[in-house]
């Protein structure tokens, strides 16, 4: 093997030799080129490539093109999914350079070893395995690929547009013209995963029309155990995520405030028909949620009462995470203007587990349901005015099995209302620092996450009605609310402290507001 500087030019395969199956490239793999090509990956987390320890556990045969699912231990013994693939007729370009793992030389040819998660072809095959139910075994494994009944009603054509979804962080989706969405796990884990189990419940049982038809998943079976390796979605045309839409709208009702008297009808068009769209989500969510509870026949969808099992597993979560904070918090060096935030949350640590135990205790008894787990902005589509809601997987930082947990649908509804007041918010933030922000626009930005909030959350009243599913007292819906509101808040607080330390005040606001306006003394 050649080098450059620090890093390994070419991986050298021995002639008449595969590149699955030859030890010592297996071995230059994982010491050399894996570590460097997942540190740069932006769904591996983790940028340190010399502390990157990958060992390869299983190569399954996907194509006779070469293509192989490579899976991959960590030395944190979390396994990840790697499609790779040999060609020895393409050469390196800048469109190539975040997928190549290694360049190759096998006597007098050269090649690259890519990962082909949005290759065209590659998604082509997987598609046409769907179709066909393949299943494949090999190295000990299966690769089985288990279409839906809805995949029949999708156009057999070949695809000819295949593009990537930018900024995805933790899987690799790709858009297929304008009638498949694939999504390829990276990291996999044994098990029942959420998003395939939710999909085919909404899909095939409860026929909820809106989040997109499932149309397959490809799973990988090894023993006794499966991995869910994919996910296939119709596609459904869309202007976008909620949470862009939202900032969208909100900054040209800011800007047209802004801009005097003659733009005042445009603000009043971006408000009414922002909260119009609010209030059919908060309709959509309740739908979703008496679909996921309208199957006593179905066991892991079944309602179920919350017992005391549940108060103690909540508050605990809830604590653990609160103590993590209070700890990063105490000896951290917060920009100034956010250390009076922190300074008054650090005094809510001695009483924060009452609060929390008084607020879940009048849930007791009450019903719990299988639910979205990590709904937000984020996780819908804004299509023909209407909402699409996406991405059943679950809180990704979440073991499976507390992802597949039972909760109450107030959970959900907590996640929405602090992702309203999380885009009003970041609208503030931004203002701030570009100098835009006067008293005029602070007020327009207070009533739009208000009307937003309120909006919201009595359309998704309406809709739900009468139902074991939402406290029929207005203190119990208070207490409940107000307990996930703190649960997403301090997630919040702890993900801004790991990424972005520079919006922390938002989500300490979000947390001291249900602790302030609870009057914890």
């Amino acid at each position: 093997m050649g080098t450059t500087g620090e890093h390994l030019a070419f991986l050298e395969i021995p002639e008449a030799s595969s590149w699955v199956a030859n030890s010592e490239v297996t071995e230059a793999l994982e010491r050399h080129f894996l570590p460097a090509f997942l540190a740069k990956a932006r769904w591996f987390p983790g940028n340190s490539e010399r502390r990157i320890k990958p060992k390869i556990i299983a190569s399954l045969p996907f194509a006779a093109d070469s293509t192989t699912f490579v899976v991959i231990e960590t030395n944190h013994r979390a396994r990840y999914l790697l499609p790779l693939r040999v060609d020895w007729s393409v050469e390196a370009g800048p469109e190539l350079d975040k997928s190549i793992v290694a360049r190759l030389h096998q006597g007098e040819r050269e090649g690259l070893l890519c990962d082909v998660a949005a290759d065209p072809a590659f998604i082509r095959r997987l598609l046409d395995h769907l179709r066909r139910e393949a299943s494949i075994a090999g190295s000990g494994w299966r690769l089985d690929f288990k279409p839906t009944s809805k995949l029949g009603s999708q156009p057999p054509n070949t695809p000819s547009r295949v593009r990537a979804i930018a900024g995805e962080q933790s899987n690799s989706t790709a858009l297929v013209d304008q009638d498949y969405v694939v999504k390829l796990y990276r990291q996999i884990e044994p098990g029942q995963n959420p998003e395939v189990e939710m999909g085919h419940f909404l899909t095939e049982a409860a026929n909820f029309p809106h989040t997109p038809a499932l149309l397959g998943h490809l799973e990988a079976a090894h023993t006794s155990t499966s991995y869910a390796l994919g996910i296939v979605h119709a596609f459904v045309p869309n202007r976008g995520d909620a949470w862009t839409w939202s900032a969208e709208r909100l900054n040209i009702y800011l800007d047209s405030i802004a801009e005097g008297s003659e733009e005042r009808d445009s603000a009043i068009t971006a408000r009414r028909d922002y909260l119009q769209w609010v209030r059919r989500l908060g309709c959509r969510v309740a739908e979703m949620h008496r679909s996921l509870a309208s199957r006593d026949d179905v066991l892991p969808f079944k309602p179920e009462p919350i017992d005391e099992g549940d108060l103690d597993f909540w508050v605990g979560d809830v604590m653990e995470r609160s103590a993590r904070i209070f700890d990063r918090l105490e000896g951290s060096s917060l920009d100034i203007d956010d250390r009076p935030l922190m300074e008054r949350l650090l005094q809510f640590k001695p009483r924060l587990h009452d609060y929390a135990a008084d607020l879940i205790r009048p849930s007791l008894g009450r019903c719990k349901i299988r639910h979205h787990g990590d709904l937000h902005l984020g996780q819908v589509l804004v299509a023909n005015e209407d909402a699409i809601i996406i991405d059943f997987e679950g809180e990704p930082s979440r073991p499976l099995a507390e992802r597949r947990r039972k909760a109450p649908a107030a959970r959900d509804v907590a996640g929405v209302l602090r992702s309203l007041d999380y885009a009003a918010m970041a609208s503030k933030q931004q203002r701030q620092k570009s100098e835009k922000l006067n008293p005029p626009t602070s007020r327009a930005l207070f009533t739009w996450r208000q009307q937003s909030t309120d909006g919201f959350l009595s359309s998704y009243q309406e809709a739900m009605g009468a139902s074991v599913l939402w406290p029929d007292r207005t203190e119990d819906t208070k207490a409940m609310l107000n307990f996930f509101l703190l649960e997403k808040a301090l997630y919040e607080v702890e993900y801004e402290l790991s990424y972005r330390p520079a919006w922390i005040s938002v989500p300490l606001q979000g947390v001291l507001r249900v602790l302030e306006e609870g009057g914890v003394g």
